[in-house]
């Protein structure tokens, strides 16, 4: 049984493990805003059956509380009692509010830490970490509460991310959510967060359904209505192609959102899908998928789907598909498609949020601490991350009075002109931003940025 740090917790009986307080180590837990300052992880088995309950762990810096989160039959009441014990604070679907006495102030982040599209959810988590070490700088230096991070992994689920986000709201009492990256989960999460009035602000969620939760749910990326055209016109336009087939992952609210928008722009432009397959996330045979495409005989093959599918899909297609343009959207911005794909990604195109060699001195800046950082060259996801804690920092200064989720709300949803690493961003009225699409070339050294394409 893993701890969520790879180690393996087993034992005999079952037995708690107090962990003290600020340590900075994986398995210890600091919650500076309640009375009760320790917390317990259970670890062991019960009757033969292994369980680790929901517990915590401290990672990184005191501003940072991540949560770790598995389930077993007799550790949910085991962990219910502890949460009872320990997070006193007021009955579920309360208005939050930092009040004078609060030593930081407490947001809750969703993100997919594992499962099938985790390099994004470890790049946002990455580039919160990096904005909150230089925002939470400046505030103490200001004599401001720090901004705290609770952090849930969603295991790249709609499901879990629904109960990350109830179990902040209930029992963490966070002000409000950063999260999901995926579609389906983002959606999955809003209903919760909107049901309780909890803002809750999404990286990096493109389909157009997650904002109209309602107006509790924004985010500070594009849109696949504005992304779908933008790879239309790409593909018509700047590559002179005319003849498309669309592979999407039926099950993605994000795939269908992003086929429906190809479809209608490269048919306004005079272009004409020629044929249409799908596939379900996971698969691992796509020989009839490459053997049907082929026959359609077409120019350009338009897969709006994730990495963890694309690269396999491609690496199996590579010299059946030979000769034909292949586009993508941003769920494809990722080092592990190279890594899936090989040689088979080379050539082909992707519309996403950043790029890194862009020569731009903020830009550069940027990928040069998070490099130096994390060892590691920044994506979208990285630079969405910290455009995320910029947003969520400008709105909290422009609260006036008591910091409450509603005020917090209005002013998340009034965002103007926020100078971040993907772009200027501002909210429209549907809380969606307005922003630039950057078109990047797979090459075998990378991402490589081709050109900029505005609303």
């Amino acid at each position: 049984m893993s701890d969520g740090s790879g180690t393996q917790q087993k034992g005999k009986n079952a037995f708690f493990a107090l962990t003290r307080v600020g340590t900075g180590e994986k398995g210890f837990v600091k919650d500076s805003t309640k009375p009760c300052r320790i917390r317990c992880e259970v670890f062991g088995r019960v009757m033969g059956q292994e369980f680790f309950p929901k517990a915590a762990c401290l990672i990184n810096t005191g501003n940072e509380v991540r949560i770790m989160k598995r389930q077993g039959i007799f550790g949910v009441f085991v962990a219910l009692a502890l949460m009872a014990g320990c997070n006193r604070g007021g009955e579920p679907g309360e208005q939050a509010r930092e009040g004078p006495g609060a030593k930081a102030i407490k947001v809750g982040v969703v993100l997919e830490l594992s499962g099938n599209v985790a390099t994004y959810g470890e790049e946002g988590l990455n580039g919160l970490k990096l904005a909150l070490e230089k925002i939470n700088s400046e505030r103490k230096a200001a004599g401001k509460k720090i901004i705290e991070l609770v952090v849930l992994d969603n295991k790249s689920e709609g499901i879990e991310t629904a109960n990350s986000v109830n179990q902040l709201i209930q029992v963490n009492k966070v002000l409000a959510i950063i999260g999901a990256v995926a579609s389906t989960n983002s959606l999955a999460g809003a209903k919760v967060a909107q049901e309780a009035h909890v803002p809750m602000m999404s990286p990096a969620s493109t389909n157009v359904a997650v904002t109209e939760t309602g107006e509790y749910i924004s985010r500070i990326c594009f849109i696949d209505p504005f992304q779908g055209e933008v790879l239309a016109k790409f593909a018509a336009q700047e590559l002179g192609r005319n003849k498309a087939v669309i592979i999407t992952d039926k099950a993605s609210d994000y795939s269908l959102g992003l086929r429906d928008a190809f479809l209608k722009t490269f048919e306004e432009l005079g272009g004409k899908v020629v044929g249409e397959e799908s596939f379900s996330q996971g698969d691992a045979d796509y020989s009839a998928l490459v053997s049907s495409v082929k026959s359609y005989d077409p120019d350009v093959i338009f897969i709006p789907a994730y990495y963890g599918d694309v690269g396999p899909m491609l690496k199996q297609a590579k010299d059946a598909w030979k000769g034909i343009v292949k586009i993508g959207g941003d769920g494809w911005d990722s080092p592990s498609l190279l890594e899936l794909g090989g040689a088979a990604v080379f050539g082909t195109f992707i519309s996403t949020h950043f790029a890194a060699d862009d020569p731009s001195k903020k830009i550069q800046d940027f990928v040069k601490s998070y490099e130096e950082r994390f060892g590691a060259r920044p994506g979208s996801m990285a630079g969405l991350g910290y455009d995320s804690a910029l947003v969520l920092a400008s709105a909290i200064d422009r609260v006036e009075g008591e910091l409450t989720r509603d005020k917090l709300k209005d002013a998340i949803n009034s965002t103007t002109n926020v100078e971040g690493i993907t772009g200027n961003i501002s909210l429209n009225k549907e809380r969606n931003a307005v922003k630039d699409a950057v078109i990047m070339e797979v090459t075998p050294q990378g991402f490589r940025y081709k050109t900029t394409i505005s609303p």
